[in-house]
């Protein structure tokens, strides 16, 4: 079956082939209005024509003609994980606006598969990425800046990296605000439990805790429990058990996933907080209404981060701004779990 072209549609319509290119080509805006120097009634027309002869844009020799896709990946390390899945929603709806296409991938924390991820999009022709970095990819990040394709990186930084941009939370202070909040209601002995993956994000949040409790003069109380995706489970319940064992105090929990998982195997031991330990968790979680008490958490401005890396992205791919770096703050949602056990 022939491929239906612009000039089909265009002599089917009666008009121009520059007059159904603008009509075909353009953004629809929020009041649901074509974007382009037609007049509305005739565009309609032109798309009515379009839909019923079958045409079908032809994305692949429209981005060679102009050396544009309009399309951006991104690549976050698990799409099904909550915050990336949160993020990667505002991000399709942020970039809809701007009229690009969003393909996403995610690289499982594997330098490989993130590679592969990459090898694909740029075979497509990308005008941008958007990734949170993975242990020891600055090799595969070093390849999308030599092609100049603009790169931002979400919430994860990458040291010895240059000519990306960067859409960061202060992780350091949510390490620290957190861990005040657990000195402030008297508790002492606090430990984290974070995931071994030495990336950016986690290491400065254990580093606001670690200075907070130096500041404090705890420098002694200071422990990390360390866990991987693969044995979280068995490993809070052990932590958990020896926890209990040292007096601990309290908790800072790091992340979403981590949170959830804690509360979670003290719902099962029969454990409560603050009574047994004191918590402060990261992001919202349907979880903690497994609780009577009330459940203090850092959040993070998602719908800041999604915004502004679809911003950060588009400026560089329109040449508007270089790379830079920005840093949104954290927020701690107060809660009764941040008291001192009895």
């Amino acid at each position: 079956m022939k491929r239906v072209t612009i000039k089909d549609v265009a002599n089917a319509a009666g008009v121009s082939v520059t007059l159904v290119s603008f009509v075909l080509n353009a953004k629809v805006g929020k009041d649901g209005r074509l974007d382009c120097p037609v007049n509305q009634n005739t565009a309609k027309r032109v798309l009515d024509v379009a839909n019923k002869m079958g045409y079908r844009k032809n994305v692949a020799a429209a981005s060679l003609r102009s050396g544009r896709s309009h399309s951006i990946a991104v690549i976050p390390t698990d799409i099904s994980n909550k915050f990336f899945a949160e993020i990667s929603r505002k991000i399709e709806d942020k970039a809809y606006e701007y009229g690009y296409t969003v393909l996403f991938g995610s690289s499982d924390e594997d330098v490989n598969k993130l590679d592969s991820v990459l090898n694909t999009v740029m075979a497509y022709n990308i005008d941008g990425v958007i990734l949170a970095p993975v242990k020891n990819c600055e090799d595969s990040v070093r390849k999308l800046v030599e092609a100049n394709i603009p790169v931002v990186l979400l919430d994860r930084d990458l040291r010895g990296v240059d000519g990306v941009g960067k859409v960061l939370l202060d992780d350091f202070q949510a390490g620290s605000i957190a861990t005040e909040e657990l000195l402030k209601s008297g508790c002492r002995k606090i430990e984290m439990i974070s995931y071994n993956l030495e990336i950016s994000s986690l290491l400065e949040r254990e580093r606001g805790y670690k200075q907070k409790m130096i500041d404090n003069g705890l420098a002694n109380n200071i422990k990390i429990n360390y866990t991987t995706y693969e044995s979280v489970e068995e490993d809070v319940k052990s932590i958990i058990a020896e926890a209990r064992k040292r007096g601990t105090d309290a908790f800072f929990l790091p992340t979403y996933s981590l949170s959830a998982q804690v509360m979670s195997v003290m719902k099962d031991l029969g454990l409560g907080t603050p009574e047994d330990f004191a918590i402060v968790g990261f992001d919202k979680s349907n979880i903690y209404k497994l609780f009577a008490t009330t459940v203090a958490h850092i959040i993070q401005p998602l719908s800041e981060l999604g915004e502004t890396t679809v911003e950060l992205i588009h400026d560089m791919i329109e040449g508007k701004r270089g790379p830079e770096t920005i840093v949104l703050k954290p927020t701690l949602v107060p809660g009764g779990s941040a008291q001192k056990k009895n």
